[in-house]
């Protein structure tokens, strides 16, 4: 004999009050339908290509028709600085139809489609395709609201959250390729460092909030003095980098005093609730050329920052470089 037992009551039955409440007739007047997302309108799908290991891990290049050189060459349409790279390394053919075919310039270690070494093939969508021993991009088809979240992922993770300057990572994968370029080619790469002096009692006097306002302003000083190949990073803290391809020491010092002057020549204004303040920022710069003393990028950085606090011994709102 099978025992039974009676259902508890899964919901509550509706009283009058609320009965009417969901009678109500709707008012529409102020209704807002909801904001689209941004590219919904655009159903077709653009070939990608994503980098999944080594330096710039989720950098993405979108193939258009045409040819796309990859390779360590620097005219290459994807730039690939690692070990077993050949220069011309491999070809991608991209047809107006949107169909993309893969073809190995004969280079020294080869072109692998999802592990297997291959000279020419048709990609469908989904292929790792690795060139040399270690470097891993990932071919696929997106539409423009997959590509836009991907563009938002790539730039949480190279972008410092508060200033939108670069970040430290970004930085130092930026050091490695601007280091091979003046390898080969033997031209001039200058490091700035920049530190926000006495920026301690500018929190203390004045709160986080508005020394982070500080910050921001600051970097956007700095880049509007920079000029737009340079590459401009928040190292750490109140301290900045930034990095001048093909640059001597000379024109760095200019760039530096140009963006020391754009922070101390006028002062930052800040409106608040209790009162409106103005707040006097200076920052200290030191500047470092890669050359035969100071060869390895791990050099360059130590020499720069040696001048930094230089800079800072003398009395702070100064630039130091070889040249002083």
């Amino acid at each position: 004999m099978v025992e039974t037992t009676e259902r508890p009551e899964l919901e509550k039955p509706v009283d009058a009050s609320e009965q009417a409440e969901l009678e109500k007739p709707v008012d529409a007047t102020n209704f807002k339908p909801p904001t689209p997302l941004v590219g919904t309108d655009d159903t077709s799908r653009n070939a990608y290509l994503t980098i999944m290991t080594g330096d710039f891990v989720g950098r993405t290049y979108r193939l258009g028709p045409g040819r796309l050189l990859v390779g360590r060459a620097d005219d290459s349409d994807v730039v690939i600085n690692a070990d077993g790279v050949s220069r011309r390394h491999a070809l991608l053919m991209c047809k107006s139809n949107g169909s993309v075919v893969v073809e190995d310039l004969g280079s020294t270690n080869g072109t692998l489609i999802d592990g297997k070494r291959q000279d020419i093939a048709k990609l469908r969508g989904g292929e790792r395709l690795q060139f040399g021993s270690d470097i891993v991009l990932k071919f696929e088809y997106r539409d423009a609201i997959e590509e836009q979240y991907a563009t938002y992922l790539y730039e949480s993770a190279t972008q410092d959250h508060l200033t939108d300057a670069y970040n430290e990572r970004f930085f130092r994968d930026q050091l490695k390729v601007e280091y091979a370029w003046h390898a080969r080619h033997d031209r001039p790469l200058t490091l700035i460092f920049i530190d926000i002096d006495h920026f301690k009692k500018i929190n203390d006097e004045h709160g986080h909030l508005l020394g982070d306002a500080v910050l921001r302003d600051v970097v956007a000083r700095c880049r509007d003095a920079s000029r737009t190949e340079d590459v401009f990073a928040r190292y750490g803290g109140e301290e900045f980098a930034c990095l001048l391809r093909e640059t001597p020491a000379e024109t760095g010092t200019i760039i530096a005093e140009r963006m020391r002057r754009s922070v101390s020549d006028r002062p930052f204004e800040y409106k608040t609730p209790k009162r409106d303040c103005k707040i006097n920022v200076t920052i200290s710069a030191g500047v470092a050329q890669l050359d035969k003393a100071h060869g390895k990028p791990d050099q360059l950085l130590e020499e720069a920052d040696r001048r930094l606090y230089r800079a800072k011994r003398k009395g702070r709102n100064r630039v130091e470089s070889a040249l002083l």
